[in-house]
């Protein structure tokens, strides 16, 4: 019941919006398969403030995280155990900080999911993607295959989780922000291996857009820090 009021409150409305933006694409450019990036394009520009400042909060936890771990590192030498704990739970409440922080930096997963659930039920019923080709993918509808050494191979999960994990390794240098997300690499590819090829196409282009928005907001941050002050 709760499920169900969630869904008509809050997905029904976004599969609505999400198909109507995607057949005004349509009357622009005649191509499925391009409106569908297309789509994944107007969703994440409508979101990139919001991206912007839960990468910003991500970024300034991870900082603070940093530089907690080398001073409660000085103190493994002196203290063991549960002297060790408490000067630590002492350290982090003293600059207002929690292990649970840690989470902020899947904001920008955790805004996506609504709009990723909206796409599901909008390509289930979307009888219009049948028997629809775009590039290699003869159907819309059905997971994208080639044959390669004798195998039926899904390409663009494969693909969706490359950018994934080229984002999680090129945005942070922390071990466990790396497993993390390498863990939700892998739970994706499980779960959308042999989804429809457009619902794929959507999410792999959403994590293609997230490593050129990583990308340019390290390039940015690095041309700031070696620009003179004023």
């Amino acid at each position: 019941m709760i499920a169900e009021l969630l869904h008509y409150v809050f997905i029904f409305p976004l599969e609505q919006v999400l198909e109507v933006v995607l057949h005004n694409i349509l009357k622009v450019i005649p191509s499925y398969g391009v409106s569908i990036i297309l789509l994944s394009l107007v969703v994440n520009l409508f979101l990139l403030k919001i991206f912007l400042y839960t990468d910003k909060k991500a970024q300034q936890e991870a900082d603070l995280k940093e530089k907690l771990d080398k001073r409660i590192k000085s103190w493994k030498s002196m203290y063991k155990r549960a002297k060790l704990y408490a000067f630590t739970q002492a350290l982090y409440r003293q600059h207002k900080y929690h292990p649970i922080y840690a989470l902020r930096s899947l904001g920008g997963l955790m805004l996506q999911i609504p709009f990723f659930i909206a796409m599901i039920h909008l390509i289930e019923n979307a009888e219009y993607l049948q028997n629809v080709s775009f590039l290699w993918i003869d159907d819309l509808s059905k997971p994208d295959s080639i044959m390669l050494f004798g195998f039926s191979i899904h390409i663009l999960p494969l693909l969706m989780s490359a950018f994934t994990l080229i984002n999680v390794f090129y945005s942070s240098k922390e071990l466990g922000a790396r497993v993390q997300g390498s863990l939700i690499a892998l739970l994706f590819l499980v779960l959308l291996y042999n989804m429809p090829s457009a619902l794929v196409l959507y999410w792999t282009c959403n994590m293609g857009f997230a490593l050129l928005k990583a990308v340019l907001s390290v390039r940015g941050s690095r041309l700031l820090a070696k620009m003179p002050e004023l």
